[in-house]
């Protein structure tokens, strides 16, 4: 066992299941709208706290599982991990690859924290959320120009 003890396991695997109920929710609610594209996009923006509490580990378990269920549950055909669409494959493939860019830049979470336990609203806590901004936009605009590219090739 790591040096964190069993309590760490045990907060991780809450904190992904509580994001994956998360990520199966918004998979199952908005497949049959137009708004599907914006999911993953909308998703980093739930990184945001799973870093702050489950560090960077937190954050790839996370993001790992939420790759997962918008493949099986979101992207057709449904409840299989191969994903049909051209379109939908990238789109899901830059999901991941912002994922990891958000993880990857932000703090550490115990860089957040006081000596007491607190969180600090500190600097890189800011920086980390402008990331995460830039993240979602960048993913808005694949999903953009995805979107365009395949009404105009249709």
């Amino acid at each position: 066992m790591s040096r964190w003890g069993k309590s760490w396991v045990v907060k991780l695997l809450l904190l992904a299941a509580l994001c994956a109920g998360g990520a199966l929710a918004l998979s199952v609610l908005f497949r049959g709208y137009a708004l599907k594209a914006a999911v993953p996009a909308v998703f980093l923006l739930v990184l945001v706290p799973a870093i702050a509490e489950g560090g960077r580990m937190g954050g790839l378990v996370v993001a790992a599982a939420a790759s997962v269920i918008f493949a099986m549950y979101l992207f057709e055909p449904y409840g299989s991990l191969a994903v049909r669409s051209a379109v939908d494959q990238t789109e899901l493939s830059f999901f991941g690859l912002a994922a990891v860019v958000v993880i990857c830049f932000s703090p550490r979470a115990v860089a957040l924290r006081s000596s007491d336990g607190t969180v600090n609203m500190s600097e890189p806590l800011k920086t980390w959320i402008a990331v995460v901004g830039y993240a979602v936009v960048f993913t808005a605009l694949i999903n953009f120009l995805l979107f365009v590219w395949s009404s105009v090739r249709y």
